[in-house]
């Protein structure tokens, strides 16, 4: 059972405090959950429903993680903004993740984490094979522990698979889409391939189940005591539950790593206690199996820190190569193998050593793990792509055989590792072993623990030994009986051959006896407990006699009791077959015995069985006894062996074997013998000639491979591409709908709209444009100066050609050769850079508003008054027939000076004498009436003329809207005035003298 350093932080303190992601807030609201979300080939749909389905106050952060290529501008921003109410960034170096925010990975960069902050690294364009998804998921559950969450959408390829083992070894969640659901499934089925994907989901499912993990995760307190057994406790009764299922006894393993397990599997059942989990357990023996695969952290992977192998290499793997000959045999033993990498690691330093020092020794490695289903993994040898992150390309192609997506160990590397399941806390360790391998097991375990496998370590080593440990791993007690070769990689020398018997009897599976009220709380127990394994390895040792447990393939499973008298090794290939380890006189019938006890499920037993030893001939006596054990329902044996004298009588004997029969048996061995010899040498034969052939077909294989890197690099451009062409697509299909609806505007819009190109080809038109210039769809790329007009308006081209060269807009209102009137505007066209690609042509119709303004301006022609508007610069913009009339009669023909467009302020100014009172009092009402200060003016002035007097009232009003403006009237009020003068001054007047007529003065309303 062998671990990924990035379990290391859950599991050496456990009081650890989870980690946690940054908090937007000040701090006191728990920090959100981070969901690593993987996608490649056919992830845009998937990103896009999944957050389709997010709720904006998730309280999660989400960093989403794409095969991107570096070449090409991300469109993810816009694409994914259009789906969530969250906001949708691209991530930046050192960003602190918010929650309830979505991270975008920027094209050409990798992606890390480091206590909750972002961290962009330049993707490296010569580095080979890119797996973005898993350097990212990585980090997040080194970072995270826990809190982490991952998530494998579409893609191809195994990206993100060692990633989410690594979440899910740091206890976090793990998710990935249903291979149906999925364009591209290779992502997600490889990562629903390793087993440990808590959650196979649609992606509009997947959000609610991962806001209900976080929400679970952040509510749900879990005991902080190791459990006692005897007691009540939820955590006691599930290890309980666990050891009577499996036989595997977790009661010494690390808290903190028994209660993130355990948690995880709650949060899997639905369950909110561990009361409730315990029942269940009770009740279901599957979720016990479940709960125990998950204790057994397999997370591994090949020449996992590189230092630490290379220490390994330098000073352990080629002296043990150079000390030993041809004939010699080199052992090793790999504890806690998992699913074979770090076995297979080693074998292949060890093969490197024999070529670089020209020496070819038999190296033997036993890999041995808890997990069955690791061991059979491990035994075909068969890993996925990913791995050429960790095996340099000269390795791989030296060790490993590509087949499709996939590596094979090479056979050279197989044959030196021999798999085999172990339980290191209950089975009998090996023996005389070279180099032992355990890295990150120990860490998992209490100390008591820690010292009896190391114990069984030292045990199990030769004279100058090797002992390989883990980077957060110590000998403890034992460092004295060790020389350290380097302290870094933990690489341990023994100072002395492994004791004849072990230090103290390995640790027993049943349940140990209740804690008394006042004893320690875990060593005086475990002091006991050692005292009762003694007590009963000396009982065993004085009443029981040898006694072999195997099973239905004649392994031994266990060896009680002193059989090393009667158990012999053979020469060749270790095995544990009891017919091969036992005496020639007893193999047969034991052979025998145990074929016919499992057939027939009765008890078999021979007595006086002859055997030679060094001692002379001796007598064994032989008990085979079958059982079926209760939880597997598989069959196993006891074979009991008892030493005894021969009898005197030989036909007293149950068993009689006669020198005839015993001389004839034993020609048949040695026939069989040097027919298996002949076997052998045609064996070799042909294993030779296969070897040719394996040379020939191993260059095409280099061919091959190369051409496999080459396909590898393409496969990789087309992922990129397909993701870029996916964004492309979608951008397409928003610019199809906004196109659409442009088309719509332009169809139902009353506007005429002509577009001209730079050249004044017609790019588009609307339908309203052809009541004003006889235009056709199929004119469209045609220059508009071929068409011809259905409007009054000669300077049209020449306006054209004056927008496009000053960029200026011109506004004329024309007539239509029906009648109508429109208001023709040419702008020029702008692009995004604003810059002028062509003209905008538009034809209003202003045929109401003109009929309206000519309605207007007779209703002002019809009265008396000389009526004028001025706009708020003083200007004079409309007057009617009166103004005109008095101007043209008062010597102002054209009214040059108080005519449309001219200033009225200005007006007022021209003449002498009186008439500059009279123009200051009105500039200055005027002015005050235009700044918004005054509403209205009144004034009396007179506009003598030579032949007359005249009088006249000007009256100002205000404009309220907000164009602005004033309107002014004078009114002729000669005859009051000069009723008015004749009341006061009752004798006629005199004869008139007359008086300047220039028309200067603001009277008459010129």
């Amino acid at each position: 059972m062998s671990v990924d350093e990035t379990d290391l932080p859950d599991a050496i303190a456990d009081d650890v405090p989870a980690p946690r992601a940054a908090s937007p807030g000040d701090g006191s609201d728990p920090a959100c959950c981070i969901v690593g979300i993987g996608a490649s080939a056919g992830g845009l749909e998937a990103l896009q429903l999944f957050f389709d389905a997010v709720p904006g106050g998730s309280d999660l952060a989400y960093v989403v993680v794409q095969h991107l290529s570096p070449v090409h501008k991300s469109l993810m921003v816009d694409l994914l903004a259009r789906h969530t109410a969250m906001e949708v960034v691209q991530a930046t170096d050192g960003v602190t993740v918010q929650r309830n925010t979505v991270y975008l990975l920027p094209p050409g960069k990798h992606l890390g984490i480091e206590d909750g902050r972002l961290h962009l690294t330049a993707k490296d364009a010569g580095s080979g094979m890119s797996l973005p998804i898993d350097l990212f998921l990585t980090a997040l559950a080194a970072d995270q522990g826990p809190l982490a969450m991952a998530v494998i959408l579409s893609g191809t390829g195994s990206d993100g698979t060692r990633g989410l083992i690594a979440v899910k070894t740091a206890g976090g969640f793990t998710a990935a889409q249903t291979p149906e659901s999925a364009q591209f499934d290779g992502m997600p089925r490889n990562a629903i391939a390793t087993g440990q994907v808590d959650a196979t989901l649609d992606p509009t499912a997947m959000p609610a189940r991962l806001i209900e993990h976080a929400r679970r995760l952040r509510s749900r307190p879990l005991p902080a005591k190791r459990p006692q057994e005897g007691t009540a406790d939820p955590l006691a009764r599930i290890v309980g539950t666990i050891r009577t299922v499996t036989g595997v006894d977790f009661s010494h393993y690390k808290l903190a790593t028994l209660l993130r397990r355990i948690e995880r599997r709650m949060h899997a059942a639905g369950l909110a206690t561990m009361d409730d989990y315990a029942d269940l357990l009770r009740r279901d023996s599957a979720e016990a199996v479940t709960l125990y695969k998950e204790m057994l952290i397999g997370v591994t992977r090949f020449f996992r820190d590189d230092a630490a192998f290379r220490a390994l290499a330098d000073k352990a793997v080629s002296g043990l190569v150079a000390g030993h000959g041809p004939a010699d045999t080199i052992r090793v033993w790999v504890c806690g193998c998992a699913t074979g990498e770090e076995a297979y690691s080693i074998a292949i330093l060890f093969a490197e050593a024999q070529e670089r020092l020209g020496r070819s020794v038999d190296v033997k490695i036993f890999a041995t793990d808890i997990d069955q289903d690791s061991i059979e993994l491990a035994g075909l040898g068969e890993y996925s792509d990913a791995i050429a992150e960790d095996v340099s390309p000269e390795r791989l192609a030296r060790f490993f055989v590509r087949r499709g997506d996939r590596y094979a160990v090479a056979r050279d590397i197989r044959r030196m590792v021999v798999f085999a399941s172990h339980n290191i806390m209950r089975d009998p360790p090996f023996t005389k072993v070279d180099l032992v391998s355990c890295r990150n097991l120990l860490i998992y375990m209490d100390q008591p623990l820690q010292r009896k496998v190391l114990g069984l370590f030292q045990y199990a080593l030769r004279q100058g030994g090797f002992l390989f440990l883990g980077s957060s791993e110590t000998l403890g007690d034992l460092q004295p009986e060790f020389h350290t070769l380097e302290s870094r990689a933990k690489l341990f020398q023994s100072l002395r051959a492994g004791s004849s018997r072990l230090a103290r009897p390995l640790a027993s599976t049943a349940a140990p006896p209740p804690a008394r009220p006042g004893d320690a709380p875990s060593s005086r127990a475990l002091e006991e407990g050692a005292t009762i394994d003694e007590a009963i390895g000396a009982l065993m040792k004085a009443y029981v006699p040898p006694c072999l447990l195997v099973n239905e393939q004649f392994t031994i499973l266990h060896v009680f009791g002193d059989a090393s008298a009667l158990l012999k090794v053979p020469a060749g290939e270790a095995t544990l077959n009891a017919v091969k380890l036992l005496p020639s006189g007893v193999s047969l019938v034991a052979g025998t015995a145990l074929t016919r006890a499992f057939r027939s499920g009765e008890e078999f037993a021979l007595s006086s069985i002859p055997v030679k030893d060094r001692d002379g001939v001796t007598a064994v006596s032989l008990r085979v006894k079958p059982f079926v054990a209760r939880k597997s329902g598989r069959r196993f044996a006891l074979v009991l062996l008892d030493r005894a004298d021969p009898p005197p009588v030989p036909t007293d004997s149950d068993y009689d074997l006669n020198a005839d029969a015993a001389e004839r048996i034993q020609g048949l061995e040695r026939e069989l013998l040097a027919r298996g010899e002949n076997l052998q040498a045609t064996i070799e034969e042909l294993e030779t000639t296969n070897e040719e052939l394996q040379a020939t077909n191993e260059e095409l294989l280099a061919s091959n491979e190369e051409l496999q890197s080459t396909n590898e690099e393409l496969q990789s451009v087309n992922e990129e591409l397909y993701s870029v062409n996916a964004e492309y697509q979608a951008k397409v299909e928003e610019l199809t709908e906004l196109t659409n609806d442009l088309d719509n505007l332009l169809r139902s819009t009353a506007i005429g709209t002509v577009f001209l190109d730079e050249g004044f080809v017609i790019r588009r038109y609307t339908p309203a444009a052809a009541g004003f210039i006889n235009v056709i769809p199929r004119d469209v790329g045609r220059p508009i100066d071929h068409l011809s007009l259905n409007i009054d308006y000669p300077d049209f081209l020449a306006d054209i050609r004056a927008v496009r060269d000053r960029h200026a807009p011109i506004l004329r209102q024309v007539k239509v050769r029906d009648g109508r009137w429109i208001l023709t505007r040419i702008l020029p066209y702008l692009t995004e850079k604003n810059q002028t690609a062509g003209v905008v042509i538009t034809f209003v119709d202003v045929t109401a508003a003109k009929e309206a303004e000519e309605r207007l301006q007779t209703v002002l022609n019809s009265l008396p008054e000389h009526i004028a508007v001025i706009d708020r610069d003083g200007r004079i913009v409309t007057v009617n027939a009166a103004w005109r009339r008095f101007g043209d009669a008062n010597g102002a023909p054209g009214l040059e000076h108080s005519g449309v467009g001219a200033s009225y302020l200005a007006a007022c100014g021209v003449g002498g004498g009186d008439a500059d009172e009279v123009a200051r009092a009105v500039d200055e009402g005027l002015r005050l009436m235009l700044a918004g200060e005054q509403t209205q003016f009144t004034i009396e002035y007179p506009c003598h003329s030579k032949t007359e007097k005249r009088w006249f009232l000007m009256h100002a009003v205000r404009l309220n809207d907000s164009a602005g403006g004033v309107v002014v009237s004078h009114i002729d009020i000669t005859n009051r005035k000069l009723m008015e003068l004749r009341m006061h001054r009752p004798d006629p007047p005199p004869p008139f003298e007359a008086a300047s007529s220039d028309g200067a003065s603001p009277g008459g309303g010129v």
